[in-house]
């Protein structure tokens, strides 16, 4: 960072490095990028709904909220597995690397090991990672930075014969998941039956200011509206916004 922006390290510096950073997390407050993954996977949601009046973004976002927790209590529901579908997949795959390391013991007291890895998966070139069972770390980092287990901790409960179920955290068992979207949603009534609150929102003219030049109709765009690569291209026609034809092609089109 230093590097490519001196101006930007010297502002963070100032800064508490706990604050920012994963590595200097010592009290474990963060969860890794998991809080910041939830953040923008909502905001992956909501893209494109920024340019629409307040009150369609507000209608849109409780609409957005509706199907998100829908569809995850759904897929709670039907999961017979001890993580989460995604969660379990991750750790199948951790689980087959782990398969392949080398395990030496080198204090049974203390739980420390030694783990062999056959890939070279830092950037030093070393493949040898030590692992404290007991303090559930890992100089690879992962797993006291996530609280999930890495290949190299998968491979260490194989060797002692333990299961490694048990040295995920329980925030990311199953029965987290479905108490997380086990909640409830009621459709909105009418307006004329909600309760007056006794007050109105009311916009302040003078607070509005009006730039030189032709007013801009379209937004620069940002991270919200990038197209995700496997996101399918769906392209409408411009008449009826029908998917299949263009305007050329349009039977509604007037001859």
């Amino acid at each position: 960072m230093k590097t490519l922006n001196l101006e930007a390290w010297e502002y963070l510096k100032k800064i508490k490095e706990r604050k920012w950073t994963i590595i200097h997390d010592k009290s474990q407050r963060r969860w890794g990028n998991l809080t910041t993954n939830i953040s923008e996977s909502f905001n992956n949601t909501l893209r494109g709904v920024r340019l629409m009046p307040i009150k369609a973004i507000i209608n849109c976002t409780f609409e957005k909220t509706v199907e998100q927790y829908r569809k995850h209590n759904e897929i709670a529901t039907n999961c017979n597995t001890s993580l989460p579908p995604r969660l379990w997949r991750l750790f199948q795959s951790r689980d087959l690397i782990g398969q392949q390391h080398v395990i030496t013991e080198f204090d049974h007291q203390e739980a420390r090991y030694r783990v062999l890895s056959r890939l070279q998966t830092n950037e030093g070139g070393g493949n040898v990672y030590t692992v404290e069972f007991n303090d559930k770390t890992c100089t690879c980092g992962k797993w006291q930075m996530l609280r999930f287990p890495c290949s190299h901790a998968i491979a260490v409960c194989r060797q002692r014969g333990v299961s490694p179920n048990t040295t995920v955290h329980q925030v990311y068992t199953t029965a987290v998941y479905q108490a997380q979207y086990n909640d409830h949603f009621y459709p909105l009534r009418h307006p004329d039956y909600w309760t007056d609150p006794g007050w109105k929102i009311r916009a302040d003219p003078s607070r509005l200011t009006t730039k030189r030049g032709r007013r801009r109709t379209r937004r620069i765009h940002n991270e919200m509206d990038v197209r995700h690569p496997d996101e399918p291209v769906v392209r409408r026609c411009s008449i009826c916004r029908q998917a299949g034809h263009n305007m050329n092609t349009c039977r509604n089109s007037q001859p």
